[in-house]
């Protein structure tokens, strides 16, 4: 069956979609989870109209066959039980299938970089890329051996993954009217979540902790200017629980989420505190907004960095040598057991992401990251989103793409619960809302 959408038209809309009926049907084709969510409206009066999700099962997922006929038939199941208004739908790359590569390249007209790019990428990029499809975002300007040069984000797929996606989803009855990667998505989400003007002069860091792996990507407004994929997730820590007390894989995973389901009740049943559990952003940064660095630094005994509304003063400290003792107010023992288990790859995670600010800051001195926004079905962790804001020493919030949603919409029926943030419908979301007029858009290479 021919899909909806050629590979050749990926990882871009392809039709205006503000002109039809209903804004399209966002799918997250992720590791843990499918989710498909349909928002109505802009501005500030968004609504969700409908949403579905269905865990990926054990077996298929590092089965790419497998994965992909569980798509098609829970898609055609969650179309049926919930209200989605039409089949069009805007699919999102998986980032288990999407490789990023960061290239410095002389200026040159679009055309000529498109060109020149699968070119450029040969030897950077772990498959082919006569083989892939490539898309692009220009990051910026920068000076490499006293040389004006682009700074290039590329992400690359391979064209049969592609191709099996979207005639996955044609099988469903979804009518693909495009494609994007899930940095895109994400950062698309929450620019029209976060509307102040003092919003789009922040520089925001993405922290997408998935199942499978982390994605960082960092941005002003809804421009990118850094993307990286990391190959630690929330895999990897069930991994180290189940290694370190012997028991199986998934009854490691089991206990990890039990955890999370336990924090999430003492936060639903905690009376509202301060504008830390909002995702309004700082402009200027208030102490709410430190919630989740101030909340790990008081568990751990330590102080808040003087001048909190500001750039945090880095550490230096050797890492290796700092106990994972981050706990909630009155966690219980099998929190400090699940931490303790997972030290090593978090350690490993932190430095990976220490790595990736550098490297941006280093490109782009003038824009310090000002604020972490953990999202991804593994945020939901909120002992993990404080390790990680302690380690890094930066202002940091879950994100919620509900935000702006009344809650007496879509919730507990699809899985969402709205007394809590719901950072692993991010990538959805973002993918019905589109971007905001005037946005930076992934470009076509090859």
């Amino acid at each position: 069956m021919r899909p909806a959408v050629s590979g050749e038209r990926m990882l871009s809309f392809v039709k205006n979609i503000l002109g039809t009926r209903f804004s399209p049907i966002g799918v997250d084709f992720g590791s843990d989870s499918l989710k498909m969510a349909q928002v109505e409206g802009s501005g500030r009066d968004l609504q969700l109209l409908a949403a579905g999700s269905a865990d990926v099962p054990s077996h298929v997922r590092h089965d790419l066959s497998g994965r992909l006929a569980f798509y098609t038939e829970a898609i055609r199941e969650i179309l049926a039980a919930n209200k989605f208004r039409g089949r069009q739908a805007v699919l999102g790359l998986p980032a288990s299938c999407m490789y990023i590569q960061h290239l410095r390249l002389p200026p040159m007209e679009d055309e000529a970089l498109r060109k020149a790019l699968p070119w450029e990428s040969r030897g950077k990029l772990p498959i082919d890329p006569s083989q892939a499809l490539l898309r692009h975002m220009i990051a910026g300007e920068v000076y490499a051996d006293q040389e004006q040069k682009q700074e290039v984000i590329v992400f690359a797929a391979a064209r049969d993954v592609v191709n099996q996606l979207l005639a996955a989803a044609s099988k469903a009855k979804l009518d693909v009217i495009g494609m994007t990667v899930e940095p895109a998505a994400a950062v698309d989400c929450f620019h029209r979540v976060y509307r102040r003007e003092a919003d789009d002069k922040v520089v925001n860091c993405f922290i997408d902790l998935g199942a499978s792996g982390t994605r960082c990507f960092i941005s002003r407004g809804s421009h990118i200017f850094f993307a990286r994929a990391i190959g630690i997730g929330g895999d990897h820590l069930s991994r180290s629980v189940s290694a370190a007390l012997k028991i199986r894989l998934e009854d490691a995973k089991l206990r990890r989420m039990a955890v999370c389901e336990v924090e999430c009740k003492k936060r639903a049943a905690a009376p509202p505190t301060a504008a830390a559990e909002q995702p309004a952003p700082p402009a200027p940064p208030a102490d709410g907004q430190m919630a989740l660095l101030t909340a790990a630094l008081q568990a751990s005994g330590k102080t808040a960095p003087a001048g909190a509304g500001g750039t945090p003063e880095r550490r230096n400290s050797p890492r290796a040598e700092r106990p994972l003792d981050l706990q909630m107010e009155q966690a219980d023992g099998e929190l400090a057991l699940i931490q303790q288990c997972c030290r090593e790859p978090l350690s490993r995670l932190v430095e990976e992401l220490d790595l990736c600010r550098r490297y941006h800051e280093a490109t782009f001195p003038q824009m310090p990251i000002e604020r972490l926004i953990f999202v991804g079905g593994e945020a939901r962790h909120r002992w993990l989103c404080q390790y990680l804001a302690r380690e890094l020493g930066i202002t940091a919030t879950v994100g919620d793409p509900l935000a702006r949603m009344p809650r007496n919409q879509v919730g507990s029926e699809c899985g969402m619960d709205r007394a809590v943030p719901q950072p692993n419908w991010t990538v959805a979301l973002g993918l019905s809302m589109g971007p905001r007029p005037a946005a930076q858009r992934v470009r076509q290479s090859a």
